[in-house]
């Protein structure tokens, strides 16, 4: 391959640093964003989760205080129409009525105590997970030992970082939009040459960015690939000195001497 040809993926690869510093000033902003994103979601899911049993909880003590008053209404009825009885079946038959509706009464008081029970131990729980956290001890902390207060408060911080990292990224998009446009156009420019000129170049140099490797082309430094530190053997240097390039064995990275990065560079002066 003509080795003034290698120029043109060196600009590209100029041109791709160029945009991942500025990109790199974002300072892993969206990966913590999406990170206390993911803990919001899971914190508004467990205080959802409380919510609903408390609600749960609450409608059902109202149901059972609500069957007490009728039964006790229907008991005192039935005892009002057992002083008019007019024989002892009819008595009897109202009594049975009584009895039943004891039973209810009885029924329902036990599952009224089952929901004081419950709440009481949630209470007891929520009281050993704020010891634990005054002590800090919070790797001893269970879901549901965490109080209410706190875990409401946490979401709330939550979502304030949220706020407040979110204005910090799009202040540092809006300050290098203008800048990242720009270059956008000239990668873009730049592969539609590359394609042009070196597609096989090219097909290589796409195939290791899409390896994770940030920089798929990388100086010869001290007589070594950059990138991965491996030696490059001593009848290669002269052609990557002369303006070549040398498909490093270890890492297959794209070593190049560095002069073509400078002139690369040269060409924004």
């Amino acid at each position: 391959m003509d080795h003034t040809k290698i120029n043109l993926i060196v600009r590209l690869q100029y041109l791709d640093n160029k945009i991942e510093k500025l990109e790199s000033l974002q300072k892993g902003l969206p990966e913590e964003i999406a990170a206390l994103e993911d803990d919001i979601a899971f914190t508004s899911r467990q205080i959802d989760i409380r919510e609903k049993a408390a609600e749960e909880r609450e409608k059902n003590r109202q149901s059972y205080n609500e069957t007490i008053d009728n039964c006790r209404s229907k008991i005192k009825s039935f005892k009002e129409k057992q002083t008019l009885a007019r024989n002892n079946k009819e008595y009897d038959a109202l009594s049975k009525q009584i009895e039943y509706e004891e039973k209810e009464i009885a029924q329902a008081e036990i599952r009224l105590q089952d929901i004081r029970q419950h709440e009481e131990k949630i209470k007891e729980l929520q009281e050993q997970g704020r010891q634990l956290i005054e002590e800090n001890r919070y790797d001893e902390i269970s879901e549901e030992m965490m109080p209410d207060d706190i875990l409401a408060q946490q979401l709330k911080d939550l979502k304030s970082q949220v706020e407040q990292k979110n204005e910090e990224l799009q202040s540092i998009i809006v300050e290098t939009s203008g800048e990242v446009s720009s270059l956008k156009k000239q990668i873009e420019k730049q592969r539609n040459v590359v394609e042009k000129d070196a597609k096989r170049l090219l097909s290589k140099y796409d195939h290791l960015k899409r390896g994770n490797i940030r920089n798929a082309l990388v100086k010869l430094h001290r007589q070594a690939c950059s990138g991965c530190n491996t030696r490059v053997p001593t009848n290669r240097h002269t052609i990557i000195v002369q303006g070549g390039f040398y498909l490093c064995e270890s890492c297959g990275r794209i070593v190049v001497h560095e002069r073509l990065f400078e002139e690369a560079k040269a060409e924004d002066a």
